[in-house]
């Protein structure tokens, strides 16, 4: 019996040892489990917070984006509204009778003719002007003679020297008050936007 009983001692030792390693495995696959969940829920976090900040980024560009496409298309329009309003002006003065229109003009001459020894007219002006510019001249002071040559602009006159010309047209009147007729226009078109 002696035997049976170290046989039976042997495999209770056994059964002991298989059973404490199994347990002891299980408490390693356990913590192995528990310990891959928290890597898991660690990069799962970490992935989430990379996702959240590269979509907040995502959002600040894309508004940036569309709040520098909104201005720019105001911007645009405001430029579009700008350009017809200088161009209604240029037709105004186009538009104005005769004696108002070369006054207009005789009064920009009489700034600039210093210097100049030519007037020529502009190509679709010559039958309004040759009736009333010369009388115009004559009350600013101006002595020039109106050349018989068309000028380059079909508005207008343009006065030449040695190495000076200057245009004097209702393009070039626009053109030369552009700043502050913008300025007059915005005030205008606008003016309803800043008082709200």
């Amino acid at each position: 019996m002696a035997i049976d009983d170290i046989v039976t001692r042997i495999a209770g030792d056994a059964q002991d040892e298989s059973g404490a390693l199994l347990a002891a495995a299980r408490a390693d696959a356990e913590r192995t489990t528990s310990e891959a969940r928290a890597r898991a829920d660690a990069r799962a976090a970490a992935s989430l917070v990379r996702a959240r900040a590269d979509a907040d980024r995502e959002e600040t560009t894309l508004l940036a984006n569309a709040r520098l496409a909104a201005r720019d298309a105001m911007l645009s329009a405001r430029r579009a509204l700008d350009d017809e309003a200088l161009a209604r002006v240029e037709e105004a003065l186009l538009s104005l009778d005769d004696e108002r229109y070369v006054t207009l003009l005789a009064r920009e001459i009489v700034v600039s003719a210093e210097g100049c020894t030519s007037l020529r007219l502009g190509s679709a002006d010559p039958d309004r002007l040759r009736r009333t510019l010369p009388a115009a001249l004559k009350a600013v002071g101006v002595t020039l003679a109106i050349d018989e040559a068309p000028a380059d602009v079909e508005r207008g006159v343009v006065l030449e020297g040695d190495r000076l010309r200057v245009e004097v047209s209702a393009a070039a009147i626009v053109a030369s008050r552009r700043d502050a007729l913008l300025a007059d226009a915005d005030a205008l078109l606008f003016k309803e936007g800043k008082q709200a």
